[in-house]
């Protein structure tokens, strides 16, 4: 079905989403750090783990079972045992793919976008009501729909239909899951989800587009919306290898290192040397010789790297978005006036603010800074990149955009952030916009692996850990006494199971099974620990949610006994030494009467 549809009053972040398949390639890929218009989506992915959050949460979107807005992070509130590998977040709701390739939903569900069945929100995950015997292997979130990728090939949809953006065929909006409606035969390998339009990538290198199209933005050469799948017109030949999208517009990497773009194009968005938005891919007009390995969208501007390491940017730069040392928007590229010897190897842009990683592993930012999003130090607009203040020694490996903050995964596992921060999207304990980096107060000991920035919220996963004490029972046993050693051991994943070994030194003393939740224990007696010194450990051997973990060493002292002197004992010992008395008396006597030859009597 097909219709024209009035341009909705709201088009906050009309696409905004990657496609997952570049996300699971790696969170500084294309598209792995994104957030396009102000309160767009984003996505992360990485080894599994739990998830945290911080800053907006008045529809329930950071998952912990309240809708107060947090400076720090807090723990998504997944039920027990459950590890996530990706996070997806939509206007106002946020998606989790588990390692059991389900799905999980929470926060706004006035259109059903959290797929459970009801139209109420959750302030705690639910379970998207996927069918039975499917398995979910990527996510995608739009503005008030989500999307799903099967390990069939095929899509899902939920939430608001009314442009057709689930692709079923229908206008209606569902609570649960229905089947995009494919070509036959067609395998999907990549999903994204726009404001109001999906778009999906196929085996074969094509696209398909569905939803809204007010813009052109499903590229199939009209303006109408369409609620089933319709084939992107690129030109014969070409194969798309990832797609990512601005705030009106898409872009698309083919197999060669070209662009494409697609939509609207006021700007100049679509780099093709015009602003004539279009319905069709056009060819981003590219220098000769370049070839493009990854692609971001801003609002109204697009960015791209190069295989070189450069940058190239294009489209609206009234605040020096483009990083070319001008405010002059351009529909062609323009090369990012990067510091000389520097390269990059990622790009990620927000509302109007640019930010690349370079190979170092140091930041750059460039456009608006009105709230600090460029963390150099000052709320001064750049239209060069400049150096991010990051601390000394720090080492990036990711960046991620939120509308008006900066989000940075570092080398050890932490997250640094800065720029707006009026909901605490910063996770520094504050509600203070900071224009240099601030450390995210995730808990003591975690460990970040990926890390995503919504328009007013941040989302991350984080590995969990596993933490084993050891209590000895009596602490200083006496020798031949029996001792009792008692490993606790609590996990931030889930109640941990499996076996504890408890060690004296390099000796294995025993091995016992763990029992009990949320926090296990594992005891083991022991009959006797040999006079001396000895260092016991409790060892927990970890299982497929809870990482190992060992506790501390706890020295125990066993002395060396003491030969008792009471009863019978006592008794010997008088009467062997009187008689010893004795002898030694009378051999003194015989002695003294003894005469000396030569002596005088």
């Amino acid at each position: 079905m097909r219709r024209r549809r009035a341009r909705p009053a709201n088009l906050r972040g009309l696409f905004a989403v990657s496609l997952m398949l570049a996300i699971v390639l790696g969170i500084t890929a294309v598209g792995a750090a994104r957030a396009s218009a102000r309160g767009g989506p984003s996505a992360a992915a990485g080894p599994p783990g739990i998830g945290l959050a911080w800053g907006a949460n008045g529809s329930g979107q950071l998952g912990d079972g309240t809708t107060a807005d947090s400076s720090t992070p807090v723990a998504v509130d997944l039920p027990a045992g459950t590890m996530i590998t990706a996070l997806a977040g939509g206007g106002l709701h946020s998606l989790a793919l588990t390692s059991a390739g389900t799905v999980l939903a929470w926060g706004a569900n006035g259109s059903g976008q959290l797929g459970d069945g009801t139209t109420t929100s959750s302030s705690t995950p639910v379970a998207v009501d996927v069918p039975v015997g499917t398995t979910i292997i990527g996510i995608a979130a739009g503005n008030s729909h989500s999307l799903a990728l099967t390990s069939a090939g095929t899509v899902l949809a939920w939430g608001f239909n009314d442009f057709g953006q689930l692709g079923d065929g229908t206008t209606i909006s569902s609570s649960t899951p229905v089947a995009v409606d494919v070509p036959v035969g067609t395998t999907i390998i990549g999903i994204a989800a726009g404001n109001s339009h999906s778009l999906a990538l196929t085996s074969a290198g094509t696209v398909l587009a569905w939803g809204f199209n007010d813009f052109g933005q499903l590229g199939d050469g009209t303006t109408i919306s369409s609620s089933t799948p319709v084939a992107v017109d690129v030109p014969v030949g070409t194969t798309i290898t990832a797609l990512a999208g601005g705030g009106f517009h898409s872009l698309a990497l083919t197999s060669a290192g070209a662009v494409l773009a697609w939509g609207a194009n006021g700007s100049g968005q679509l780099g093709d040397g015009t602003t004539i938005s279009s319905s069709t891919p056009v060819a981003v007009d590219l220098p000769v010789g370049t070839t493009i390995t990854a692609l971001a969208g801003g609002r109204f501007h697009s960015l791209a790297v190069t295989s070189v390491g450069t940058g190239l940017a294009w489209g609206l730069n009234d605040l020096g978005q483009l990083g070319d040392g001008t405010t002059i928007s351009s529909s062609t590229p323009v090369a990012v006036d990067l510091p000389a010897g520097t390269t990059i190897s990622a790009v990620a842009a927000g509302n109007r603010h640019s930010l690349g990683l370079t190979s170092a592993g140091a930041v750059l930012a460039w456009g608006l800074n009105a709230l600090g999003q460029l963390g150099d130090g000052t709320t001064t607009n750049s239209s060069t990149p400049v150096a991010v203040d990051l601390p000394a020694g720090t080492t990036i490996t990711a960046v991620a955009a939120g509308a008006a903050h900066s989000l940075a995964l570092t080398s050890a596992g932490t997250v640094l952030a800065w720029g707006a921060n009026g909901s605490g999207q910063l996770g520094d304990g504050t509600t203070v916009n900071s224009s240099s980096p601030v450390a995210v107060d995730v808990p003591a000991g975690s460990t970040i692996t990926a890390v995503a920035g919504g328009g007013f919220h941040s989302l991350a996963i984080v590995r969990p850990t596993s933490t084993t004490t050891l209590q000895v029972s009596p602490p200083n046993p006496k020798p031949d006494q029996p001792v009792t050693l008692t490993a606790t051991v609590t996990c931030t994943a889930s109640t941990p199971t499996g076996t504890v070994t408890f060690l004296d030194g390099t000796k294995v003393l025993g091995t016992e099974h763990l029992s009990g939740s949320p926090t296990a224990t594992a005891t083991r007696t022991v009959k006797r620990l040999t006079p001396g010194k000895h260092s016991i450990q409790a060892r927990y051997n970890g299982d497929d949610h809870c990482p190992a973990s060992t506790s501390n060493p706890t020295a125990v002292m066993v002395r060396k006994p003491i030969l008792p002197v009471t009863g019978v004992s006592l008794l010997t010992i008088l009467t062997v030494g009187f008689l010893l008395t004795l002898t030694g008396a009378a051999l003194v006597g015989v002695l003294g009467r003894t005469v000396t030859p030569g002596a005088k009597r």
